[in-house]
């Protein structure tokens, strides 16, 4: 759902759709032109959970590491691939923003760049972060913003949200309210996207477009708990 929002504010999208509805002229010089990587150890499917799969357009080995921006989602812990692991030390300072949902922030975690840093990630997996890699400080925040190491122009910019933004539209009631740390990945999302797009835009081609309008943007919870410990 992250990559729809993005995949809605790029120029190709905007020419497929640009003749549905005649307000979308107003914003006819805020798309921008986007190449987007799916990324994966080789090109053949490459299976998500639960089950479903994508056609990757580029290995790890290949990718370019002075992107824009990388998008990291949140797959199990134990898929670590080496390949992924290479891309992430080396793409890390030359990329200027980076974003991570669900537990995406602990796989990139694991390749060592997060030292220092405050983070969060999916509510449920705090105490288990925070065993795993307590060089970083995780906190119980729906997302977190901190800057990085950038070897560009400008200051490099760390987001890491909670929970992935789960629910297609037939679905986004229920989630939102039976289950809304689900989407606070694309909370995060939304507010990056409004401090870098005109917000009206974000609104009209983005957010009306999945029925995400009405998306709380609050980076902390309403609701706190206590921390928990493992003590060996």
């Amino acid at each position: 759902m992250g990559i729809d929002l993005f995949g809605n504010l790029s120029r190709e999208y905007y020419n497929k759709v640009k003749d549905f509805d005649p307000e979308f002229a107003q914003w006819a010089d805020h798309p921008v032109d986007t190449k987007f990587y799916f990324i994966s150890s080789t090109l053949e499917p490459a299976e998500m959970t639960p089950g479903l799969k994508f056609i990757p357009n580029i290995t790890y080995d290949d990718c370019p590491r002075d992107l824009d921006l990388v998008l990291i989602g949140g797959p199990l812990p134990s898929h670590r691939p080496p390949a992924a692991d290479r891309f992430m030390k080396e793409a890390y300072p030359k990329t200027k923003v980076w974003l991570t949902t669900c537990i995406g922030s602990p796989w990139l975690a694991s390749a060592g760049v997060l030292k220092g840093k405050k983070c969060t990630t999916n509510r449920e997996f705090l105490p288990f972060v925070r065993q795993v890699h307590p060089e970083t400080e995780w906190l119980d925040q729906r997302w977190v913003v901190e800057e990085k190491e950038y070897e560009g122009e400008g200051k490099g910019e760390l987001w890491t949200g909670g929970g992935a933004g789960a629910g297609k539209t037939c679905f986004a009631h229920t989630l939102l309210t039976v289950n809304a740390y689900m989407t606070l990945g694309l909370s995060m999302i939304i507010t990056y996207l409004n401090k870098n797009f005109d917000p009206g835009f974000v609104q009209k081609m983005a957010l009306e477009a999945i029925a995400f309008e009405e998306l709380a943007l609050n980076q902390f919870y309403k609701t706190s708990r206590p921390t928990v410990l493992a003590v060996k």
